[in-house]
């Protein structure tokens, strides 16, 4: 099962906001785009794209601390079924 199946399956049976959805969503896509940007970080070999990579991993990382912080203060909190899920796939 997929991240993104995760949170349809969370957003749908769990009660949640607007606005707590938005914050979810939003922070699963920072997250998902923060993971990509290290991965093109590992694989950049020109200066240039070196340079931009840690951009892009900075920026990245940055969007995700704010709707982590977001999340925080918005009181939204995430099933433990999902943190499962998280560890699993880092376990592969």
């Amino acid at each position: 099962m997929n991240r993104k199946k995760v949170i349809e399956v969370l957003l749908s049976t769990l009660k949640y906001t607007q606005e707590q959805k938005d914050i979810i969503i939003e922070l699963e896509e920072a997250k998902t785009e923060w993971e990509s940007a290290k991965k093109y970080f590992q694989v950049a070999d020109d200066p240039k794209l070196v340079d931009y990579a840690i951009y892009r991993e900075d920026q990245s990382k940055a969007r995700y601390i704010y709707f982590l912080l977001e999340a925080r203060r918005k009181g939204v909190t995430i099933d433990a079924s999902y943190m499962i899920e998280e560890l699993d796939a880092a376990s592969k």
